[in-house]
């Protein structure tokens, strides 16, 4: 009877309190997270099912036997707590973990273990070996304990047993501070940006928007981002070639901005959105044998042309009214006119009237005139020469003899982009090499057009105002796509995707990232990657060259031509009577 009495005060007393403790750890737990639904994985207890329907959340559960994956991640709230209920084989269980959560790595996790044969921390390192940074384990001795088992993996892994309270954080924040964790990534791109280079001391600087972004991250979440191989400066790989160090595990992420591809899963937010448009170099100036014919345009010329008629006219008109004899070609354009107009020395008649000496001296006025003009614009022309029509459509490239360089990867990937780029791709030349590729772009050579990315223009667009003339130009109409989205590849489930996309929410949202750009100019003249030097051809004196005449020569070789066909006729005129005469006593001959 006594032992009846014992067992009987026993149950009173320690059946409340165990009941007691789950619904304290869960309240705890609710206050902590203000989780929005949870996840039970495995076989439930009823204690822990009666408390969770008080809770207002709704609840999902996965049996052990389940091996789909309900693709939690896309279909529910991220804001939710897991609650795993691990028997004696816990392999189960683990894999129902791992299936469901391997891309939700940082939701928290409760591991309910329910056999005290089961070992805790195997458990736990298995966790962080898939990955999972939130998880806290409770033993089946819990409502007696109180104890909470978790880890932390930053800088090492360590186990932590703490006994719950009102004060007890169970799920701390991890990601905050790494604790001078060396997380492994991979760097690489060209400038502008990122900008690598040794300062007096041999110390590696890394600047421009990349490499401030990679010394913003270690600062602020208090870590070290580590390379897995040496870096060498003098070879800085293509930011496309390290995309398998993050697609194969080797590395967390790479600090190297590509394009996104589809679909678009592993890649950070964009830190960029960017432009690709043509630089073309600026036209050629006009050749000076071209000048003579431009300064007078088509309007201009047959305005003057009429004027000199009118005045031929009049003047005509003039002189046969006081007598004197006027040939009817005169009355179209007048010798003395002509001559006037073209500032030339004209004879006069002897004794002119007032009226025509007044017609004389417009035609001497309006002589100084055509020339004056004429002679200023020739000269303006000559010193400082109109250039030929710049690039204003790509089938304008189409009919030069320009070819725009691209890298072949680039030319692939706006394929992509742009539908219409196999209808132009008469116009680009395709360089595999890389490094080849950005040593012609930043040469200068004008005999090529360029690919080129806006940011990059921005630089060269400054780095021009030290030139006596620009060499390249950027027409927006010639851009092939506008806003193509620049990203950072990252492991699908790194731990790290949310600090990464975090700081470049913020680094954009606070102007830092357009400040580390307008800044990339002259950390590149620091680097000694960029030389301020004129590198335009300067204007020089030379004398005036037989090509320069061409026009004339043409104009005056007509005009002889015309002449002597005219002196020709002229004599077939005169002497037609005696050819006459010759060809019909040659056919009498011959009859």
């Amino acid at each position: 009877m006594g032992r009846l009495y014992l067992l009987l005060a026993t149950w009173i007393i320690f059946s409340p309190v165990r009941d007691c403790s789950y619904n304290i750890l869960l309240n705890h737990l609710r206050s902590e997270l203000k989780f929005e639904n949870a996840l039970l994985l495995g076989t439930s207890d009823s204690i822990w099912l009666k408390h969770l329907w008080q809770l207002p959340v709704p609840i999902i559960q996965i049996k052990d036997q389940s091996k789909e994956d309900f693709d939690f991640g896309n279909n529910h709230s991220h804001n939710a707590l897991t609650i795993a209920f691990v028997n004696t084989s816990p392999d189960e269980i683990l894999e129902l973990i791992y299936l469901n959560l391997r891309m939700l790595n940082t939701m928290p996790v409760l591991l309910v273990l329910k056999n005290r044969t089961i070992r805790i921390y195997p458990l736990l390192e298995w966790c962080w070996h898939h990955q999972l940074l939130n998880v806290v384990a409770i033993g089946q001795d819990f409502e007696e304990s109180l104890i909470v088992y978790s880890y932390t993996p930053f800088p090492i892994l360590q186990y932590i047993e703490r006994v719950l309270d009102n004060s007890t954080q169970i799920f701390e924040t991890r990601l905050e501070n790494l604790h001078g964790y060396q997380v492994p990534i991979v760097l690489g791109g060209s400038s502008p940006r990122l900008i690598v280079y040794r300062d007096l001391a041999g110390e590696l600087f890394f600047t421009g928007p990349v490499g401030n972004l990679k010394k913003s991250f270690e600062q602020r979440f208090n870590c070290r981002l580590v390379q897995p191989y040496l870096f060498n400066e003098s070879a800085i790989l293509p930011a496309r070639q390290l995309v398998g160090s993050v697609r194969n595990g080797s590395v967390q992420f790479a600090m190297a901005a590509i394009y996104m591809q589809t679909p678009a899963i592993g890649y950070s937010y964009p830190i960029e959105l960017m432009s690709w448009c043509l630089m073309m170099p600026v036209p050629a100036e006009v050749a000076h044998s071209q000048l003579y014919r431009m300064v007078f345009g088509p309007t201009a010329f047959w305005i003057t042309f009429l004027v000199m008629v009118l005045i031929s006219l009049t003047l005509s008109f003039a002189l046969r009214l006081y007598g004197y004899r006027v040939t009817l070609s005169e009355f179209f354009l007048h010798d003395s006119c002509l001559r006037g107009v073209m500032a030339q020395p004209f004879c006069e008649v002897l004794r002119a009237p007032a009226l025509v000496r007044g017609i004389y001296l417009g035609i001497c006025v309006f002589g100084l005139l055509i020339t004056s003009w004429y002679n200023s614009y020739f000269s303006t022309f000559v010193t400082s020469a109109p250039r030929l029509p710049p690039f204003t459509s790509y089938e304008s490239i189409q009919q030069s003899n320009i070819k725009v360089v691209i890298w072949s990867p680039d030319y692939e990937t706006l394929q992509f982009y742009y539908v219409n780029m196999r209808k132009y791709s008469s116009i680009f030349q395709l360089h595999p090499d890389y490094k080849e590729f950005i040593h012609l772009r930043d040469s200068f050579d004008t005999r090529y057009g360029y690919m080129m990315p806006m940011e990059k223009w921005l630089l060269i667009k400054e780095e021009q105002r030290v030139f006596s003339s620009p060499l390249f130009s950027l027409n927006e109409d010639l851009c092939f796509y506008h806003t193509v989205p620049i990203v950072f590849p990252i492991v699908n489930n790194s731990l790290f995707r949310e600090p990464l996309n975090r700081l470049i929410l913020d680094v954009t949202a606070t102007g830092l990232l357009n400040r580390w750009r307008d800044m990339a100019f002259t950390e590149m003249i620091k680097a000694g990657q960029l030389h301020l030097e004129d590198r335009s051809k300067p204007k020089e004196f030379r004398p005036m060259k037989v090509e320069d005449l061409e026009q004339i020569w043409r104009m005056g070789g007509f005009m002889l031509g015309f002449a002597s066909l005219v002196f020709l006729l002229e004599l077939i005129c005169f002497w037609r009577q005696k050819i006459l005469q010759k060809i019909g006593y040659l056919i009498l001959l011959t009859t």
